[in-house]
C-alpha cells in the first residue's frame, strides 16, 4: 500500500514519494471543533544555492515546500512529476562568519543535540526560565549562543527524549538521536514532506522560514512494515523569531520573543489524545464465511473520511491529560455494528462490540511531560476470529510537542490519531484501511508502525 514515507531515494536523479490521502475522526471528551488537513510535498524552483555533491556531505535530498507566487505546475504534470526532487544544498550551504541572514552547512552542526547536551552551546538567558508559571514550562525554551556567535531560541522540551529544535530569524535547525547508524529519516513541515535524508543523517536545516511564523516539524523514521523497536518519531512546534530591529540588543530581543512563546504555550489546562478507527464506506459486503451473516448481507460502515468532527466510528480511545496534576483519564467508546440485507437494504440486526480490552493509561511523567499508552482491541460482534487491534505509547509535553516511541496496529479499518490542545487540533497519524483480511492479524497482513508508517 502507498505510504508517505516509503520513498526510494538512492537515485541522484529523482525521488518519488507516494502520499497517503485522507482527512480526520471523532471528537474526544471536552473537545470543541478541530480542523485536520494533511499536506503533500511539491517541487518548485528556489533561489540557487551552492550545489554540492551528496556524497561529499553525507546527505540529503531537500525539497522546497512552498510554491513561489505565480508558479504553477506544468500542464499534464503528474503527482510523481511534482515530487521530483532537486538535489539542492539549501540546508548545507558553506558560509563565512555567521550573521542573521546566513545558513550554515549541516556539517557545522552549530545547534546539534550533542553540543546542547554537552554545554558547548551556551545558555545566555540566565536560567533559561521565561515564565514563573507553570513550573513545568520553565526549562522548555532558552536563548543560546553557538561558538560561532549565532544566537537562537532552542526548544529543549524533548531533549531528554532525543530531539531538539533551534530557531533563528533565518533558519530552523533540527537534531535528534538515531536508533542505528544506518537509520533513515524524513522531515515534514506543516504536513508537507520537505526532506528525505540519507541513512545515518541526524540533523536538518530548513532555511525557508519566515520570522514571526509558527511551524510544526515531524521527524519520522522511514520504515517498512517491519518493526524497529528502538525507533521513534518526534513532532516539534517551532516559533521562528523575527529579526531584531537595529536599535534592539539581539539577545534581549530573542529573550522577549521566547518569553512570549512560553506564555502562549502555557494556556491549555488539558491535552487530549484521540485514536479513532472507522470504515470509510457507508456499507461493506459481509464475508462468505466466518460471520453470523454472510453472502447477501452487508455491514454498515461509517461513511466518512478523516474528519475529527465525524460522529460515526468503529472504536474511539481518548487519553485526557490534566497538566496541573499530570493525571490521565481514559475514555473508550464503541460504534454500533449494523447488518443490512443487500436485496432491499433493510436493517436486520445491530449489536455493539465490547470495549473491555481497550483503554488509555498513564505510563509516567516528568517535570514537563507525560507518557501515555493507548490500546484498542474490539471484534465485530457478528464475527468470531477478526478484530481491530493495536497499541501505541507516546510522550506529550505541555508545550504541544510529542514523540511516539512504540506501537503498531492491524491495517483495517482506517486509523486516525490526533491531539486536541487548547482549541487546536494536531494530526498525529493517518492510515487508510488496507484490506478486511488485515483484521485476522499479522499472518495475512503485516502490521503498521505508528512511528514510521502512515501519513504524518
Amino acid at each position: 500500500m502507498t505510504n508517505t514515507w516509503k520513498i526510494v531515494m538512492l537515485s541522484l536523479a529523482t525521488s518519488v514519494a507516494h502520499a497517503v490521502a485522507g482527512s480526520a475522526p471523532a471528537e474526544p471528551p471536552g473537545g470543541a471543533s478541530r480542523p485536520g488537513v494533511p499536506g503533500r510535498p511539491i517541487a518548485v524552483s528556489v533561489a540557487e544555492p551552492q550545489r554540492l555533491q551528496p556524497a561529499q556531505l553525507g546527505l540529503v535530498v531537500s525539497r522546497e515546500a512552498r510554491r513561489p507566487s505565480g508558479h504553477a505546475p506544468e500542464a499534464g504534470a503528474s503527482a510523481t512529476d511534482e515530487l521530483h526532487d532537486t538535489f539542492l544544498a539549501s540546508s548545507l550551504v558553506a558560509t563565512t562568519a555567521p550573521t542573521w541572514g546566513e545558513a550554515h552547512a549541516v556539517n557545522d552542526s552549530i545547534f546539534s543535540i550533542a553540543d546542547i547536551r554537552s554545554g558547548r552551546i551556551s545558555d545566555v538567558s540566565s536560567t533559561g526560565q521565561f515564565v514563573q508559571e507553570p513550573e513545568d514550562q520553565q526549562q522548555d525554551l532558552a536563548v543560546v549562543i553557538a561558538p560561532t556567535g549565532t544566537l537562537a531560541i532552542v526548544d529543549r522540551s524533548l531533549l531528554a527524549h532525543g530531539a531538539v529544535a533551534a530557531a533563528t530569524p533565518s533558519f530552523v535547525d533540527l537534531s535528534w538521536d538515531v536508533y542505528s547508524s544506518m537509520a533513515q529519516y524524513g522531515v515534514s513541515r506543516n504536513s508537507e514532506v520537505i526532506a528525505v535524508l540519507a541513512p545515518g543523517v541526524s540533523q536538518f536545516r530548513d532555511p525557508s522560514v519566515v520570522g514571526g511564523e509558527m511551524y510544526r516539524y515531524n521527524i519520522v523514521p522511514l520504515l517498512d512494515t517491519g518493526s524497529a523497536p528502538d525507533a521513534k518519531m518526534w513532532s516539534i512546534k517551532v516559533g521562528v523569531p523575527r529579526r531584531p530591529a537595529a536599535e534592539e540588543a539581539p539577545a534581549h530581543s530573542l529573550y522577549l520573543q521566547a518569553a512570549a512563546q512560553a506564555s502562549a504555550r502555557a494556556v491549555a489546562a488539558t491535552t487530549t489524545v484521540s485514536w479513532v478507527t472507522f470504515i470509510p464506506q457507508a456499507r461493506v459486503g459481509a464475508p462468505r464465511v466466518g460471520c453470523a451473516y454472510g453472502h447477501g448481507y452487508e455491514f454498515g460502515g461509517d461513511g466518512r473520511s478523516f474528519d475529527w468532527r465525524a460522529s460515526s466510528f468503529r472504536t474511539a480511545v481518548h487519553a485526557v491529560v490534566t497538566w496541573s496534576t499530570k493525571a490521565v483519564a481514559g475514555h473508550v467508546a464503541m460504534g454500533t455494528t449494523h447488518v443490512y440485507r443487500t436485496s432491499d437494504g433493510r436493517l436486520v440486526s445491530q449489536r455493539t462490540a465490547s470495549g473491555s480490552k481497550s483503554y488509555a493509561k498513564k505510563l509516567g511523567s516528568g517535570s514537563n511531560y507525560v507518557d501515555v499508552r493507548l490500546v484498542t482491541h474490539a471484534g465485530n460482534p457478528y464475527c468470531g476470529l477478526t478484530a481491530i487491534d493495536g497499541a501505541f505509547s507516546m510522550t506529550l509535553t505541555r508545550s504541544g510537542n510529542y514523540s511516539i516511541f512504540s506501537g503498531n496496529h492491524r491495517q483495517m479499518p482506517s486509523h486516525h490519531v490526533f491531539i486536541y490542545d487548547g482549541g487546536q487540533v494536531t494530526d498525529v497519524y493517518r492510515l487508510n484501511a488496507a484490506s478486511p483480511y488485515c483484521l485476522a492479524g499479522a499472518i495475512l497482513c503485516e502490521l503498521a508502525n505508528f512511528y514510521g508508517n502512515g501519513s504524518f
